[in-house]
């Protein structure tokens, strides 16, 4: 293992702080960083990240029950969590589909890139914006379930959590605060992202990768899940509104940098 891996675990965990922060898995900001270190193929750094975003999400979850500061209603978020998670299996079956059709994982990394591109701009429009957006609260289950197997398989078959996006989607599609949407967003992630993993091993489709990669990942991200939670009980709700903005902004800068180096570099 190589001396730049101990920048992938510093990723790891800068990343992981976000979760507890500001309901964002970290794995939209470790794929493309890592994706740019050009430390491992495309569908190794897709799987790692997706096993850090469950992994903290996971841990901050049970953090937050364990200290009775959990404010997810699992009732009412069933029906989007349940059909993230199967969106989930679809986007990575997708993400699979595209890599048999393009062998070219250039190419698939520059779709991937491209795609998160355009979801962070949207997401960051809104977000400067949203005082001035009126939102919706929908109640359907139906419309619910449609929101969430849509929103899974796009964060699966991008090699992320979606937690910047899913933040946003609950503050429109569902009237939520902040706060509360950023439990819910690690809510959902956690079931769209074991979802993929349960698919992944089933169907044999776990990339190549050192062990000491992942246990290191894992690690941190269970490292930056506890200083998060720490972090936050010191932030007021504009530092973590600024956090957020940043973290879409950094994501626009490095997606466009992939974007370039994989499709023209």
């Amino acid at each position: 293992m190589g001396p730049q891996y101990i920048l992938v675990f510093a990723v790891c965990f800068l990343a992981s702080l976000l979760g507890p922060l500001c309901g964002i898995g970290g794995g939209v900001i470790i794929k493309p960083v890592v994706d740019a270190m050009n430390v491992m193929s495309v569908s190794t750094v897709s799987f790692l990240s997706s096993m850090s975003v469950l992994i903290m999400s996971l841990s901050t979850l049970a953090q937050n029950a364990a200290s009775g500061q959990s404010d997810i209603d699992a009732r009412a978020m069933s029906p989007i969590a349940v059909s993230s998670a199967v969106g989930g299996v679809i986007g990575k079956m997708l993400f699979n589909r595209l890599g048999s059709v393009f062998p070219d994982a250039e190419l698939v990394g520059a779709v991937q890139a491209a795609v998160l591109i355009v979801l962070a701009v949207l997401v960051l429009a809104y977000t400067l914006n949203k005082a001035r957006i009126k939102g919706l609260k929908l109640e359907n289950a139906w419309a619910q379930a449609l929101i969430g197997f849509c929103a899974g398989a796009c964060w699966s078959f991008l090699g992320i959590g979606g937690g910047p996006f899913n933040l946003a989607i609950l503050v429109f599609f569902f009237a939520m605060e902040s706060k509360p949407a950023a439990q819910a967003s690690l809510f959902i992630i956690a079931f769209s992202q074991t979802a993929s993993l349960i698919y992944t091993l089933a169907t044999g489709s776990v990339p190549a990768f050192l062990p000491v990669v992942l246990l290191g990942m894992a690690a941190m991200a269970v490292l930056g899940s506890v200083v998060g939670r720490r972090l936050l009980r010191r932030m007021d709700s504009a530092a973590v509104d600024k956090l957020y903005v940043f973290a879409l902004v950094l994501i626009i800068v490095i997606c466009t940098y992939n974007f370039i180096r994989f499709s023209v570099l």
